[in-house]
């Protein structure tokens, strides 16, 4: 449903032009789309009728009608910009400070849209009403015949099983199971299971159109029994009420659903999210399918396995794809084999073709304010794990975002985004999408997604010169490539410029690294976002000056930001990478001075890049994230007067065995006044380490905001005394400390420090040992210690004896000495917490791993030592799970 994402990005055209301290509206300008504005919040109202229908009723009409509004309202959207750049003097070295905009020419197309959405208007809402009632949705999909066991799951079986079986439990119980579609349902509406239920309870015909409110008492009356309401769509106060009046009786109702938004609705409920399958379950599930009671031919085994794992754990695809390699004639032909788990012929695209039939139903019936930012997702490609941050922003830049939390709703109440969570909330409840560190889509999720984004002229993804047809390329607001070298065949450029150049406001370029400059001039004129990390530039490429729309620009360059840059004076977030992060000998790369007159910044990050204070007054009022960018003293001290609304400040600055530890501390003491600073990450290049140096300024010289939430520090080399002021901060969460950030053989803590850290990194430092005083580190939930080769000692932080409920506390080791895994594997927690210790190293020639766990005063999983025989470089099979080396 794309006209509600039409009318938040026509909202947000409108808005930017009435905002614009560039633009000045001549005569009537205002009015013409002041009344145009006036319409959208009614009609938005009226698209969210949808939202409280019943999922048994047909849409087919509804979105025909959506997709006209849709088209109404691009078309007017697409007049309004085009008529506004007209006015914005694209050749010209500098723009004016004031731009007259004239929009007396677009009066006709307003009136002419106003007066359509009136009309379709009051045809959606009759069509709402009227809605016929849908056909049931099959679930016969996959491998046919009777199930001989159950494969995967067994552990959540058994736990379900397990509770619903307790004696303690009350007379009325109801549990609730919820996933992503696919994993073990079949989609009902929910007045049609409570008659097949009701039939059986009361023995009466599921046509019977009266059903007595009493007929469940009486039936259930003294009796124990297990309901189960399969893929419940709605609930039904019918079913409600009726066992609510069972008296004497125990009775236990078992709710699966796809969403658990919807199952948040029932009175007594009790959760539990089904998993995916792992990889040995999906192996198990997808060789019973095809090869019975067989075993899988040791030749197909390879290939096998790299199958199972393509289906990434959702059973319905493990069965489909299963389907079609049993039916094939070539199913015991290794080379077949290979070339599905290679994804060179269409055995997955059939597959995700088949399963979208029940899947789409999920996407179907979401709210109105998800769909567009769902189906956004389907753009990144497949292993492509996308920070939120990243996501908000581009679909801010489109004008599409809606709200900060459609990100957790689609994954925590709906099953359809997935995510990992930084390190430090992985034991705790996730509460807000801060807590994820990346997202992203089920390889058939984004198959749907992108389908439909396609149809519906949202974006286009484009791998192969046979997907940029006319047909399919006309309109498309949006281009993803993900081959990058498209762009450098002719026949492309020229259908791209032909069919929806003009109309074009997203480009990205997802492709494998393209190292070699092509073009990407083709007439793009609407541009509002520009993602081309993967695509290398051998200078800034300047056709993209004159897409003054641009709020979103993110490329690779290692030539210099053209002082002309201010021309995009739209844009909100400025991202240029280095090709290599090698720095050329002289001059450094300025970042040009004019970057301050670009008042609408949000997001800075240019790594390598040199950043200097401007001369005259300016600042940039509205930037929140500063990162990457080298400093000198003297600049950070003037830079902090000039962003006082920064959030997130990363600077890199270069000190010579000359340079006064004291004016770095000076540093700190401007960085203090920074009230909205959350995180901080200060670096030190090619610091120089004297172990001999004596400070002679006392730690209080070391300020923060105190505000501050996550800290990253490296190369600084100061005493850990001086760590005593960072423990009185009271908001910090996460503490990073690299490459001896802070120096010598002793860290003790002060009393009641650190009171409310929960993740702390050391990585690169002399520490002999880590001792935390009393009631120090009373949240601590993950300590992670790295290349510390000197390290012997590691004492319990407060958190490990902390009474605050059941807590799992983790401490990973990472190339240490071996005394620190011996005395952290030795540390006793209480009986409310749960230790757990990893520790990896190469010591002993060959990469070892170790793990155990404590739970309270028992030990419960006891040591496990596996060595890690290093992988031979022609097996392409993966041996061992990698993990980020971030963990925050």
């Amino acid at each position: 449903m794309t006209a509600f994402g039409g009318v938040l990005s026509l909202r947000n055209t409108i808005d930017n032009i009435l905002c614009c301290s560039r633009f000045s509206l001549v005569d009537c300008s205002r009015q013409i789309i002041d009344v145009v504005y006036n319409e959208l919040d009614p009609l938005q109202h009226i698209l969210e009728k949808l939202d409280g229908t019943s999922p048994s009723r047909s849409r087919k009409k509804v979105n025909a009608l959506d997709g006209r509004i849709k088209e109404a309202i691009w078309r007017f959207e697409d007049s309004l910009e085009s008529l506004l750049i007209q006015h914005i003097p694209s050749q010209s070295e500098i723009l004016p400070e004031i731009v007259s905009i004239d929009l007396q020419s677009l009066q006709n197309a307003a009136n002419s849209l106003i007066q359509k959405l009136n009309d379709m208007q009051e045809e959606y809402i009759d069509e709402v009403v009227n809605m016929p009632q849908d056909e049931p949705i099959s679930s016969s999909i996959g491998s046919r015949g009777s199930i001989s066991k159950m494969i995967g799951l067994s552990d959540q079986f058994k736990r379900i099983k397990a509770y619903l079986l307790r004696g303690d439990l009350p007379w009325r119980l109801e549990y609730s199971i919820y996933g992503t579609a696919g994993i073990g349902r079949v989609p009902q509406p929910i007045s049609r299971i409570a008659r097949g239920i009701l039939a059986q309870l009361c023995g009466i015909a599921q046509g019977d159109e009266e059903i007595s409110d009493h007929y469940l008492e009486e039936r259930l009356y003294g009796k124990k029994c297990l309901i189960v309401l399969d893929d419940v769509w709605e609930i039904s106060n019918f079913l409600e009420d009726s066992f609510l009046n069972i008296k004497s009786g125990c009775v236990h109702i078992l709710f699966t659903g796809r969403h658990r938004k919807l199952l948040n609705g029932i009175l007594y409920g009790t959760w539990h999210e089904v998993r995916f399958l792992n990889e040995e379950e999906s192996m198990d599930l997808l060789c019973e399918k095809v090869f019975g009671d067989e075993i899988c031919p040791p030749h197909l085994h390879k290939s096998a396995t790299k199958i199972a794992k393509l289906c990434e754990g959702l059973p319905l695809l493990i069965l489909t794809v299963a389907d079609i390699l049993s039916k094939s004639e070539h199913n015991r032909d290794p080379t077949y084999w290979k070339d599905v788990a290679e994804k060179r012929n269409s055995v997955f695209t059939d597959a995700y073709n088949e399963i979208s039939k029940v899947l789409f139903p999920s996407y179907e019936y979401l709210p109105q304010h998800l769909k567009m930012p769902f189906m956004f997702m389907g753009v990144f490609p497949q292993d492509y794990h996308t920070p939120p941050s990243k996501i908000i922003d581009m679909l801010t830049a489109e004008g599409l975002w809606y709200d900060r939390e459609c990100l957790r709703e689609l994954a925590f109440y709906y099953s359809l985004v997935l995510r990992n969570l930084k390190s430090v909330f992985k034991s705790s409840h996730e509460v807000s999408v801060s807590d994820f560190k990346a997202c992203w889509l089920h390889s058939s999720w984004r198959h749907v997604c992108r389908g439909e984004a396609s149809k519906n002229k949202f974006y286009r993804v484009l791998n192969k010169l046979i997907d940029a047809e006319e047909k399919d390329l006309k309109g498309q607001r949006s281009l993803c490539l993900e081959n990058n070298i498209l762009f450098g065949i002719k026949e492309f450029r020229d259908s791209v410029r032909l069919n929806c150049a003009s109309s074009t406001r997203s480009l990205l370029l997802y492709g494998p690294y393209h190292q070699y400059p092509i073009s990407i001039d083709v007439g793009f004129m609407l541009l509002r976002e520009i993602d081309a990390l993967t695509q290398r530039f051998y200078t800034f490429p300047i056709e993209i000056l004159s897409l003054v729309q641009l709020k979103y620009l993110a490329l690779t360059c290692n030539g210099d930001l053209p002082a002309t840059i201010s021309k995009l004076f739209n844009l909100r977030v400025l991202i240029m990478h280095p090709h290599m992060n090698i720095r050329r000998c002289g001059a450094p790369s300025y970042v040009p001075i004019q970057i301050w007159d670009m008042k609408e910044l949000e997001h800075i990050e240019l790594p390598g890049k040199s950043l200097a204070a401007p001369s005259h007054v300016a600042s940039l009022k509205k930037l929140s994230t500063l990162v990457g960018v080298n400093a000198s003293i003297c600049t950070l001290l003037e830079l902090s007067r000039r962003i006082p609304s920064i959030k997130k400040l990363g600077i890199h600055i270069e000190l010579t065995p000359y340079d006064d530890h004291n004016d770095l501390l000076s540093c700190f003491g401007c960085i203090s006044t920074l009230g909205s600073l959350e995180t901080l990450k200060f670096s030190i290049t090619n610091p120089v380490i004297v172990h001999s140096q004596v400070f002679s300024v006392t730690p209080k010289k070391l300020r923060f905001p105190r505000n501050l939430k996550k800290l990253h520090l490296s190369g600084m080399g100061l005493p850990w005394e001086y760590l005593d002021v960072i423990g009185s901060l009271p908001s910090l969460k996460v503490l990073k400390l690299r490459s001896y950030a802070f120096r010598g053989s002793h860290w003790k803590a002060k009393r009641h420090s650190f009171s409310s850290l929960e993740f702390l990194l050391i990585e690169e430092s002399d520490l002999v040992q880590w001792k935390p005083a009393y009631l120090s580190f009373l949240r601590l939930k993950y300590l992670s210690l790295k290349h510390c080769y000197k390290l012997k000692e590691i004492h319990r932080p407060a958190s490990v004896y902390a009474e605050f409920g059941r807590m799992i506390i983790e401490i990973e080791l990472e190339d240490c000495n071996p005394l620190a895994l011996t005395c952290a594997s030795q540390l006793q927690p209480t009986n409310d917490v749960r230790l757990r210790v990893t520790d990896s190293s190469s010591f002993y020639g060959k990469p070892t791993t170790f793990k155990c766990e404590r739970d309270g005063a028992d030990y419960i999983s006891g040591l496990e030592r596996s060595i890690l025989e290093t992988e031979d470089e022609n097996d392409d099979e993966d041996m061992t799970d990698s993990e980020d080396t971030d963990r925050e």
